[in-house]
């Protein structure tokens, strides 16, 4: 489960990073650390303190708990949650043309079968 958590955090870090068209080395720069560090980070080879991740909180304006993926909702099932971001995870990777596909087919499911 910790490798399963360092590689969510890796992915969502390099995300970020790339969405906002940042280097390693900026990011390194402003998080006060080397790129290698960041390198590491990403590829989930390490995990950032607490002071990183406050950093890189405040860097790209994210909470610290989207950051961490920590929504915990007692009204849902854990197969139900792990179903929910599994979708959500696959769905921040795909190309415009891709996502409106599945936009157009998720209106379709929920127009004959909600």
């Amino acid at each position: 489960m910790k490798d399963k958590i360092k590689k969510s955090l890796a992915l969502k870090i390099k995300a970020l990073r790339e969405s906002a068209s940042m280097t390693q080395e900026e990011l390194a720069y402003k998080c006060d650390v080397s790129w290698r560090t960041i390198s590491n980070l990403e590829r989930g080879l390490v995990v950032p303190d607490l002071v990183m991740i406050y950093k890189i909180s405040q860097i790209f304006s994210i909470s610290i708990d989207d950051l961490l993926g920590v929504s915990i909702d007692t009204t849902k099932s854990r197969s139900r949650l792990d179903k929910e971001q599994f979708i959500i995870e696959k769905i921040k990777y795909t190309n415009d043309k891709l996502l409106d596909y599945v936009l157009d087919e998720l209106i379709l499911l929920f127009k004959y079968f909600n």
